[in-house]
């Protein structure tokens, strides 16, 4: 494991895309999924879109990889899991701007003047606790799990980011995390360098790039306040395979780099373990 490690890590390096060398002609296009709730407040649909925006920017600015950047409005896990089921390209990246907790995303959609809940869960058991408990609203039969996500439709170095609050944390007592099951659901399907990227604390769009010169003389107007909304920083925790690898505040996209570094630390570290 750790020799196949290092060399996928090697190969990786040295690939064009990594040097800065044009890629060779290809057919492959890849295509990366932005999800944007659209069933909050206003402001909040403002934040997400412009959030998004600045997500798509970001990833339409690399020349080295040939991908269509899809934003794709959702009031319902179910929409999730039949948007991503079927995709017809290869999936690069899946961004999710909503509201979430440490084993949800939530999501709820409006019914003859009636909000429901329609969450997409990180597994059918805790769906399952969810109708069973109930809450203030009432539960829509949108709702779905991660389990019925097909990965395979993944890249093999997939990253998934959800941007709402806590979407990367657990707790001592309860030891479960949206990001962790997503990680070892893609792990599972083959996908030996994917993780998935979640704060670990509540998450805010109120980051203003380098790229905005601000001086005293000058402060940050509202329109650069909002056209710079961004959820890409302040702590975030990556997993691989349903464990926790790295934790990091880096603003901005984390370097797939740093992302196949760790992954290779954490399984150097492991097999030292398990040599004891």
């Amino acid at each position: 494991m750790r020799l196949f490690l290092c060399s996928t890590l090697i190969a990786y390096l040295i690939t064009p895309h990594c040097s800065g060398q044009p890629l060779p002609a290809d057919t492959t296009r890849y295509v990366r999924l932005i999800f944007i709730a659209d069933c909050f407040s206003a402001a909040e649909n403002s934040s997400f879109s412009y959030a998004a925006a600045n997500l798509a920017a970001d990833y339409e600015r690399d020349p080295l990889i040939r991908v269509t950047v899809k934003r794709i409005y959702f009031h319902s896990g179910k929409q999730v899991v039949d948007s991503i089921n079927h995709q017809k390209l290869v999936i690069k990246s899946v961004d999710f701007l909503s509201h979430a907790q440490n084993d949800r995303i939530g999501a709820q959609i409006m019914r003859h003047r009636v909000n429901y809940r329609s969450s997409l869960f990180e597994s059918k058991k805790s769906l399952q606790l969810a109708t069973t408990k109930g809450g203030p609203m009432p539960n829509s039969n949108e709702m779905a799990s991660i389990e019925q996500i097909d990965f395979t439709r993944f890249s093999y170095d997939a990253v998934v980011e959800v941007h709402g609050c806590h979407g990367g944390s657990e707790t001592d007592s309860i030891p479960v995390s949206f990001c962790r099951r997503l990680s070892a659901a893609l792990y599972m399907s083959g996908k030996q360098l994917a993780v998935a990227i979640g704060h670990g604390t509540r998450a805010n769009p109120n980051y203003t790039p380098a790229t905005i010169s601000l001086s005293p003389a000058r402060p940050a107007s509202f329109r650069d306040s909002v056209i710079s909304q961004d959820y890409r920083h302040g702590l975030r925790i990556l997993y691989f395979n349903g464990h926790k690898i790295r934790s990091t505040k880096l603003a901005g996209q984390i370097p797939p780099q740093l992302i196949v570094s760790s992954i290779v630390e954490w399984n150097n570290a492991s097999a030292g373990r398990l040599n004891l």
